[in-house]
């Protein structure tokens, strides 16, 4: 299994919460600073910074969790995906699917959802529990929200991503696939919009999502991997390398990025 993934995004998110975390903290800072004062115009402004600094610092705090704080979904994907074939190689953080995986027949856009606790899927409907663990949303942890919802918009603007690039990717079917992989996560699945497995679900049925279609020719393949790499097909090598990746434009933004074989 190959990856290629985007430092440039990864290293903006980490600057982003950095600057964010001072700030919002600034902001409190300022709040607490005037509410000593006993004029009714600062008390006014005391209170709006104190508003404007609990949310930066919550945003920076949701930026953080999602991208900064290890382990990051990206690596922890690229442990669950180990013992895969070379045909199979994951794209993390350059297109509006964050993590897009190429298989022999095709792309598939996972969905990665560090949700802990009882998660349950009725067709369309999601929920989350018990009510403590929704609680948790207060200390910075991301909502559950409507993954299906979500993964459905980021299938549709990677399909527009794509086709932007021509060629061989945009006729690659796209497929989506929503990963609940937090230990001890317990999961009640029926009819859902798209698949929703656990983490030691994933590669079987990863495996079976690329067996639904026809496989693609070497040169496709490769030719498919180095369009979304942003360069040209690389040679087969014996043993894993690392080698140097770029955004391409089809991304949301230029950025950089860095491959490895794993």
């Amino acid at each position: 299994m190959r990856v290629v993934r985007n430092e440039g995004f990864i290293k903006k998110r980490v600057q982003f919460t950095q600057r964010g975390s001072l700030l919002g903290m600034g902001f409190l800072l300022g709040a607490l600073v005037l509410s000593t004062r006993n004029q009714y115009e600062l008390t006014l402004v005391s209170w709006l910074l104190l508003l404007v600094g609990f949310v930066v610092a919550m945003v920076s705090v949701q930026v953080g969790n999602r991208y900064v704080r290890p382990p990051r979904p990206d690596t922890v994907l690229d442990k669950l995906l180990k013992g895969l074939d070379s045909r199979f190689v994951a794209y993390h953080y350059f297109y509006p699917a964050e993590h897009l995986l190429l298989t022999p027949s095709g792309l598939v856009a996972i969905q990665m959802q560090g949700q802990r606790g009882y998660v349950s899927v009725r067709g369309k409907r999601w929920s989350h529990g018990p009510f403590l663990q929704r609680l948790r949303v207060l200390l910075g942890d991301s909502p559950l929200g409507n993954p299906a919802a979500e993964l459905r918009r980021t299938l549709a603007a990677t399909a527009t991503a794509l086709n932007r690039l021509g060629g061989e990717v945009a006729t690659l079917p796209l497929q989506g696939l929503i990963v609940l992989y937090a230990d001890g996560v317990r999961l009640s699945v029926e009819n859902p919009e798209y698949p929703v497995v656990t983490a030691e679900e994933l590669k079987a049925t990863l495996r079976e999502m690329a067996e639904a279609h026809p496989a693609l020719s070497s040169r496709s393949h490769k030719a498919a991997a180095a369009t979304l790499a942003g360069k040209a097909p690389l040679e087969e090598s014996a043993e894993p390398q690392e080698e140097p990746a770029q955004a391409t434009k089809a991304a949301k933004g230029k950025r950089s990025g860095k491959a490895k074989r794993g």
